[in-house]
């Protein structure tokens, strides 16, 4: 008989086979209606980060990340992505910023170095400078990963240039605009590309409390979890590798909402858990704040 954990994992092998996707059915509706014509443009910027979440962004399947990038959303700029570059492509980028070349919507990756701006420089202007002009002409605004939403591991305890995210820097700057949070160190590539869908052809999905879309973001990683009958029954793994809970190992899954459990990671191949890695809670508000908060704790004895 196959437990919670073996039953998952083969729901989740067979979707793949089967080319079955976690689509959220406004998303899947919503794919098969969009007029190219009428997607607006993303312009990508990028602060303080490690690029992972354009790195994660790439690996998305059922569409591929070709098709989102020039059937579903039209990426006007990305620094790792686009060919133009140089003077080229700051003038690109300003042509948007500065309104001229029509509607878009901003996705942003990595931290604002609140502190020290120029710590951060896209040609001869700040970070935020380019930020705090694009509020005046953009659609929307998407942080993408913890650094963009919360300041993520640029803003831990102690860090010199006061990292913050971009909602944050907003609200310091009194300018009042939409900004999706889309949590994760690295980002799921779904969770970016499907809520991209959502605002162009349906508007803005529902949001939870923090600002993230209700479609990924509205369950407990914990009472989702597939070993959340061994925390029931105080079966808790000693060291990695082990069988049962891992929430003595530093499992942060009662303090993070997201739908990992569910929809997997690296094509529906695996997820933390499943790999017998406790959860970081890297889509919470919380990740990474605190210098003294452990990604792994030393089981207690006996």
């Amino acid at each position: 008989m196959l437990d919670r954990r073996e039953f998952l994992k083969l729901a989740a092998t067979l979707s793949t086979a089967f080319g079955i996707t976690n689509l959220p059915e406004p998303v899947s509706a919503a794919l098969k209606k969009l007029d190219p014509k009428s997607i607006p443009k993303l312009i990508y910027l990028q602060g303080q980060s490690c690029t992972g979440c354009s790195i994660s962004l790439l690996q998305a399947e059922s569409p591929s990340a070709a098709t989102m990038i020039t059937k579903y959303s039209q990426l006007a700029f990305h620094a790792d992505l686009s060919a133009i570059s140089g003077k080229k492509a700051l003038e690109l980028i300003d042509s948007f910023i500065s309104g001229q070349a029509g509607e878009y919507i901003l996705a942003v990756e990595g931290a604002i170095p609140y502190k020290k701006p120029e710590a951060c420089m896209i040609g001869h202007k700040t970070f935020a400078q380019h930020l705090e002009e694009a509020s005046r002409t953009m659609t929307a605004a998407v942080a993408i990963g913890a650094c963009a939403c919360d300041g993520g591991i640029p803003s831990a305890e102690g860090n010199l240039t006061g990292a913050i995210g971009l909602k944050e820097f907003y609200a310091k700057k009194n300018i009042e605009k939409l900004v999706v949070n889309i949590r994760g160190c690295s980002v799921h590539p779904d969770w970016v590309w499907h809520t991209i869908v959502h605002l162009v052809k349906i508007g803005l999905p529902d949001l939870t409390e923090t600002g993230s879309p209700s479609l990924f973001f509205s369950k407990n990683v914990h009472e989702n979890c597939p070993r959340y009958h061994d925390f029931q029954q105080e079966i808790f793994a000693k060291k990695l590798g082990d069988k049962g809970c891992l929430f003595k190992l530093g499992c942060l899954g009662p303090q993070t909402d997201a739908d990992c459990p569910s929809r997997w990671w690296n094509s529906g191949q695996t997820w933390c858990i499943d790999a017998n890695a406790p959860c970081i809670g890297c889509a919470s508000p919380l990740f990474a704040k605190k210098r003294d908060l452990p990604f792994y704790r030393i089981a207690s004895q006996g």
